[in-house]
């Protein structure tokens, strides 16, 4: 059941492929192998720019301003922000996002999907992981 629910998620959360991750581009699955490190910088890079203020939190109003002007049609994978993100990211339900809470699932996910626990996601792994939902 863990391994559907981050296939799942992995799928439902990113866009394209970068060589240094931009809040407007992704992880895309199956392409190649994916770090721990590099899923947790993407997911850093895409908070700082939701946070314009720089409180360390994003607010209601900061994810709709987020969403209003970026593309949301990108293809799915690690760090697609879909227009829950907000809700399901705000574990605590404070009414705002932590850089804690915005890497809670992405890293949940990942850790399940690398089945041998050595901080990467072999593009097998994630294989595996795409089966098991049914893609």
């Amino acid at each position: 059941m863990k391994r559907i629910m981050f296939a799942w998620i992995l799928a439902s959360s990113a866009p394209a492929v970068a060589a240094q991750p931009t809040a407007d581009s992704g992880i895309v699955l199956g392409e190649r192998p994916i770090a721990r490190a590099e899923v947790i910088a993407f997911i850093r890079t895409q908070f700082a720019a939701m946070d314009v203020d720089r409180d360390r939190y994003v607010s209601p109003a900061e994810f709709e301003a987020f969403i209003a002007r970026e593309d949301l049609n990108v293809p799915d994978g690690i760090g697609h922000i879909g227009r829950r993100w907000f809700e399901k990211s705000d574990v605590d339900g404070d009414g705002r996002v932590s850089i804690e809470e915005a890497l809670s699932r992405p890293l949940q996910m990942f850790d399940i999907a690398d089945l041998d626990g050595d901080g990467v996601a072999s593009v097998e792994e994630q294989s595996m992981a795409q089966m098991l939902l049914g893609k």
